[in-house]
């Protein structure tokens, strides 16, 4: 594996325990196996490299996305099975969760951090817009744009996962397990699209 990519791969080991403020130079170096003057071979600091890591969390999260909402002939379906897959991938990598976190806490400061997070933003915004529209049109989904949906769904999925903090071992301390995460990360989206989650209990 490329130098760089065992700096991202052992970053965001760090970030799942510790968090983006715990990760260290010197740790990500020694993981590696490099001296720390080296890392600035491949990133400009701490922040680049939090950065990247971000942005391979967007590129998983939009392939999943992408995935998941393929079949749109029965949208409300497509939207709870991408719904339900963002919610456990979250859950099951916590460095994701915390990174989206600390995103949602700050402005991104630079062309060069937007031009990491846009693409992959994009893709999944392209993806929810379009179910929204098929949703819509079928008369399955009120009228509402993916603009207003994504954050409120983004919020939900982080809040249910992060609120609690995080143990030790990186692991989410929510008293929700991961599949009530899913569930419940369901119900909003389905409640926000205008469906009644009721009626969708029992399916997957």
């Amino acid at each position: 594996m490329p130098t760089r990519d065992r700096i991202l791969e052992v970053a965001e080991q760090i970030i799942s325990r510790s968090g983006m403020e715990g990760m260290r130079l010197k740790d990500v170096a020694a993981q590696v196996g490099i001296q720390p003057p080296s890392i600035f071979a491949h990133f400009e600091g701490r922040e680049a490299i939090g950065n990247a890591v971000a942005a391979r969390v967007l590129d998983q999260l939009a392939a999943l996305v992408e995935r998941e909402t393929a079949d749109r002939t029965d949208p409300a379906r497509a939207l709870r099975r991408g719904v339900r897959a963002v919610a456990g991938h979250l859950y099951d990598r916590p460095a994701h969760a915390r990174l989206l976190l600390r995103d949602l806490a700050r402005t991104r400061s630079s062309p060069e951090e937007l031009e990491m997070w846009t693409p992959a933003q994009n893709r999944i915004e392209v993806r929810i817009a379009a179910l929204l529209e098929a949703g819509i049109g079928q008369g399955q989904f009120r009228p509402l744009a993916p603009e207003a949906f994504l954050p409120i769904l983004e919020g939900a999925i982080l809040a249910l996962i992060g609120w609690s903090g995080f143990d030790a071992e990186g692991l989410p301390t929510s008293p929700f397990s991961r599949a009530e995460i899913e569930s419940r990360a369901v119900d909003v989206a389905t409640l926000w699209v205008g469906l009644d989650p009721k009626a969708f209990a029992s399916d997957g």
